[in-house]
């Protein structure tokens, strides 16, 4: 068994190697592609449509490579994947005001050892279909600027985009089948979005995904306001509701439908010095079977960039999402993440989401150039309680909570994360990222706990 354990991690091994040359082959075929149509970036589509049609491809290709991502090192779970990604895009304006936006998305996995490929596949579809209605209008007791509506399947990106983003890292994203009324009021510098809607459904691969027919019984109401005040200070206020109509689980508090309310804000500023901010606060609200929601998340970032050539630039950030230690006292105090981008802030592994979290990010970066961005993160991963569970960038339950075990430690673990991050042109973008996750006393003392590594090499080809 250990001969054949040891050929399998080879054949692995093997593999990922093969896999490695061929995308490195494939990137500098890319890359020499990209300088070819440089000069006709933005035309080369459009050369011959009319001013009132506009259309957009991008190309992505992913090579991704993980091992032990359950932290157990006798299972063999070593993995290469390639994943890739189509998108087409076309606009079309009839009348000026007026505006019909169409984005077709095809997204695929070359792996076989998924079962479930929901998470990185799904064939040609509509990722995205509203029409768009935008004009200038005057109301002097409102004064009210700009009026805008959208309606149909469209992107929901707000502020920093932890609790509502378009997760456009993942191979399939996410949209929502609703509509927007947005307010711009120039003399208080404010943007106010009224919008709704439901989660859009995806469904297995091969199986189109219903437009307006269906349901994924997730849906959600909000405002968003944005303004600028005091010296270019980013202030933002939202209200936003979720209500599910399936059952959603919250770890020991078991599974069940959720109505809830999620009120906050957030402030960020850049200073002349170097420094800058960023600060956001938010409560949680409403019903979960029959508990009480009362839960919370904060964010902290301090940060300096110094007056160098290379702009490198050293920051901390601390991020909070309650947990609950108690499931048995009537209340729900975790935290619910709502629909978020979480793979830009608690590690670039993904293994934890804003949910029973204490995050110590420490980070420095430099632009060595204009196209060239590095950086280095270090995460110090504490749950806020091990009497609640350990919840992925999913918001699923990694691992269950510790409750009949006194004195669990909460540290989970540690995490380093490498990225490079290269433009070549308009055309080309080149990303490539290395992490690595140290296993803490929590995995120690609740089972598997062997350390996790990460690698992937993305490309960008866009026309």
């Amino acid at each position: 068994m250990r001969h054949l354990g040891k050929n399998l991690k080879t054949n692995q091994h093997k593999n990922f190697i093969g896999q490695r040359s061929l995308t490195i082959l494939l990137l500098g075929l890319t890359l020499a592609m990209g300088k070819i149509v440089y000069v006709q970036a933005g035309e080369i589509l459009n050369k011959h449509l009319p001013p009132y049609l506009n259309a957009d491809m991008e190309f992505r290709h992913r090579l991704e490579y993980r091992n032990n991502y359950d932290f157990d090192d006798s299972l063999g779970d070593e993995d290469t994947f390639d994943l890739f990604r189509s998108r087409l895009t076309l606009q079309w304006i009839p009348i000026k005001p007026l505006k019909l936006f169409t984005q077709w998305q095809d997204s695929r996995i070359a792996n076989d050892k998924f079962v479930n490929k929901t998470a990185f596949e799904n064939f040609m579809d509509l990722r995205q279909l509203y029409v768009d209605y935008e004009d200038t209008v005057i109301v002097e007791a409102l004064t009210l600027n700009k009026l805008s509506l959208r309606a149909g399947r469209q992107e929901f990106s707000y502020g920093a985009q932890r609790l509502l983003g378009a997760f456009n890292w993942s191979n399939v994203a996410q949209t929502f089948d609703g509509g927007k009324l947005g307010m711009h009021f120039s003399t208080f510098h404010t943007q106010l979005d009224i919008f709704a809607g439901e989660k859009s459904p995806i469904k297995s691969p091969r199986q189109a995904d219903d437009l307006f027919d269906g349901s994924n019984k997730d849906r959600m109401w909000a405002y968003y306001a944005t303004m600028k005040v005091f010296h270019e200070t980013l202030v933002e206020n939202y209200l936003i509701r979720r209500a599910t109509y399936k059952n959603i689980s919250f770890g020991p508090n078991g599974s069940s439908e959720i109505d809830n309310y999620t009120f906050g804000g957030r402030l960020k500023k850049a200073f002349s010095s170097g420094i800058d901010y960023e600060l956001e606060v938010a409560g949680q609200w409403g019903n979960f079977k029959d508990q009480d929601v009362r839960a919370m998340m904060a964010v902290g970032i301090l940060g300096y960039t110094f007056q160098k050539p290379w702009q490198p630039r050293i920051a901390f950030e601390f991020d909070y999402g309650s947990g609950d230690s108690d499931p048995t006292d009537g209340k729900m105090t975790t935290f619910d993440n709502l629909y978020p981008t979480n793979h830009l802030f608690y590690g670039y592994m993904d293994l934890i989401s804003l949910q029973n979290l204490n995050d110590y990010r420490f980070q420095v970066s430099a632009k060595p150039s204009k196209k060239l961005r590095l950086q280095a993160d270090m995460h110090l991963i504490f749950l806020d309680t091990p009497k609640d569970s350990f919840y992925s960038v999913g918001r699923t339950v990694t691992r269950t909570a510790a409750t009949s075990i006194a004195g669990v430690s909460p540290h989970v673990g540690d995490e380093i994360d490498l990225l490079l991050d290269y433009k070549l042109n308009n055309n080309v973008a080149v990303q490539a990222g290395y992490g690595h996750f140290f296993a803490g006393k929590y995995l120690q003392e609740t089972g598997a706990n062997d350390d996790t590594d990460f690698f992937y090499l993305q490309t960008t080809f866009s026309l």
